[in-house]
């Protein structure tokens, strides 16, 4: 097993300057060097490297850390991994032939949390500052029983009393700042968190892997702060009080979505326990496929602004992919589910809560045409336009009959006329034809060249080796158009700035270019568990595609013969396609 002591000897051999420099450019100054961040774009330096304590750590964006938290971060891997590659840089050989239990290698940053936890939680209840503190959340509702039940204490003033406590209690400072809750400034340390109401962060299983501070009183700081990734936490991972609402899920068979944590408490208080919420950012696949093992219904209700709307609909999208069943709550008369329970309290929350639920598509659509002047010609042909590319993605003939009806009844259209104008203007196929598409009833002409993308998404490597491949054969032009567009997007552009595949950067990439967002969801991004993705099924595919290259090169050769305008180039066209043939059959 790998133990501490062996992963300090690896920290302690690195060369912090050799293991940096080749992702940026390093300047000495004083006992120290200094370079533009390889994680973020800057003007001016912000990139520290310490030969001394074994750190590369950037003090504006707080990524980087350790050696082995470098890596992690400038190569997207897990600890292990970056282990491993730290090992094979400095050529020590670590014995890992035995399986590792990471509860046992992260065991020190779980205790180290807990002791944090302790901390917040004393300071909160037994302090000055922590009675002012404590009024605060009174006021917002939270009695004791609520503060103690969520865990949570508060951060003091003093930028060095967690920092005091951790050394006093024999933790290193390179383990503290690659837990997230210590920071070097020159030659001092600091605590990342000072002066916040402190929000612990569990995993499924119980471990405190972070925290979330939010500011109290009158600040220009930021409301909320997070913990940065660590060892032991990615915030597109963990969902907030999922560990706390668990039982409850599972006695009533859904889970609730919220924006925010202070959401999530309200809640909680109204006896709606299976409540969560995602790390202040937006939904992600991983965090879905967390859901998943618990419920297939989820229950939207984020808050009642702009930006609560659009993360509404980016959410049913990325729930719908996972085949969830979605319904969404919204509020009317509050800003969100903590300030609605604490103008009307938690009965009146809880009854208006289960009685406003809509079905994701009666959201949709009430949202598009509650929200449209259907006196203006204008809005309308923009409503027909948002109502048709919604109802496209779910690919169901029943809906786009109902919708349309129910579209008919309000502009006072015929349902005859919404129709053909949907068939007409829709890129997919009339509603009489729509059916679930699944890959293995895809014709067989785009099968091939769809699979390559699921083999694509495994890895950046075999990626390249796939486009080095089809580069070297010419073979590029076998996919369709839309299809060639995708390729070149994924190879070029995404892959050049990603080290694996992330489902959620590559649909947001296609939404900044405006590319076929509907057309990858409901087409390549389909799985289809009844291929096994092999190396010789890879190369069937590789090789079919070359033959579907040839194929096309002469269909256009065909086709420029027919349309030649003189006897000499028609002859010099088919003498062309015959050395096209030959050299296909040559080989």
């Amino acid at each position: 097993m790998l133990s501490k002591e062996d992963i300090n000897n690896l920290i302690e051999k690195t060369d912090m300057v050799k293991l940096v420099e080749p992702y940026t450019k390093l300047k000495k100054t004083g006992s120290g060097y200094v370079g533009l961040c390889p994680f973020h774009e800057e003007k001016t330096p912000s990139f520290s490297v310490s030969q001394d304590k074994h750190l590369a750590y950037c003090f504006s964006c707080h990524k980087g850390g350790s050696p082995i938290q470098f890596l992690m971060d400038i190569k997207h891997i897990d600890f292990m991994d970056a282990v491993k590659e730290l090992a094979k840089i400095n050529n020590v050989n670590l014995n890992l032939s035995t399986k590792s239990d990471n509860s046992l290698t992260y065991k020190k940053y779980y205790d180290m949390n807990e002791l944090a936890l302790k901390f917040y939680q004393a300071n909160l209840f037994n302090t000055k500052d922590g009675k002012v503190a404590l009024k605060y959340l009174h006021e917002r509702g939270l009695n004791d029983d609520v503060i103690n039940d969520f865990k949570i204490g508060l951060a003091p003033k003093e930028d060095n009393k967690l920092y005091s406590l951790l050394k006093d209690a024999g933790y290193l400072e390179l383990d503290m700042i690659d837990n997230g809750l210590v920071k070097s400034n020159s030659n001092s340390y600091q605590d990342v968190f000072i002066d916040r109401i402190m929000f612990p962060i569990l995993d499924e299983v119980g471990n405190v892997v972070a925290f979330s501070g939010r500011t109290y009183k009158e600040s220009k700081m930021a409301k909320y702060m997070n913990t940065t990734d660590t060892f032991i936490f990615k915030k597109s991972n963990v969902l907030y009080n999922l560990n706390q609402a668990m039982s409850s899920i599972e006695q009533n068979k859904r889970v609730i979505l919220y924006e925010g944590y202070m959401d999530v408490i309200a809640s909680y208080r109204a006896g709606l326990k299976e409540a969560i919420c995602s790390m202040g950012t937006e939904l992600t696949t991983n965090q879905i496929k967390k859901i998943k093992k618990y419920t297939n219904n989820v229950i939207i209700a984020y808050d009642n602004d702009k930006a609560g709307l659009n993360a509404t609909f980016r959410a049913i999208n990325m729930l719908r992919k996972e085949h969830m069943n979605i319904l969404v709550m919204r509020l009317n008369g509050a800003k969100d589910s903590d300030e609605f329970l604490k103008l009307n309290g938690p009965v009146k929350y809880k009854g208006y809560f289960n009685s406003n639920l809509k079905e994701a598509i009666d959201f949709i659509y009430d949202t598009y045409t509650n929200n449209a002047n259907l006196n203006s010609s204008t809005q309308v042909e923009e409503l027909k336009k948002d109502i048709y590319r919604e109802l496209r993605t779910f690919n169901s003939a029943l809906l786009v009959e109902k919708y349309l009806k129910k579209l008919s009844n309000l502009l006072n259209i015929s349902y005859e006329a919404l129709l053909n104008d949907y068939n007409r203007t829709t890129p997919y196929k009339p509603i009489e034809e729509i059916k679930i598409v699944e890959k293995t009833k895809l014709e067989e002409k785009t099968i091939y060249e769809l699979r390559l993308f699921e083999y694509a998404k495994i890895s950046k490597e075999k990626a390249l080796y796939i486009d080095n491949y089809l580069e070297k054969n010419d073979c590029l032009l076998a996919f369709c158009e839309l299809n060639q567009r995708l390729w070149v997007l994924l190879v070029n552009e995404y892959y050049s700035h990603h080290q694996e595949f992330l489902e959620d950067e590559f649909v947001k990439l296609l939404n900044e270019n405006n590319l076929f967002d509907d057309y990858y969801q409901n087409t390549l991004q389909l799985e289809n568990t009844n291929i096994k993705y092999t190396d010789e099924d890879l190369d069937s595919c590789l090789k079919r595609m070359i033959q579907k290259a040839n194929e096309k090169k002469q269909d256009l050769l065909q086709e420029n013969i027919q349309k030649a305008t003189s006897a000499e180039l028609q002859k010099e066209l088919v003498l062309k396609k015959f050395k096209e043939r030959k050299n296909k059959k040559g080989k």
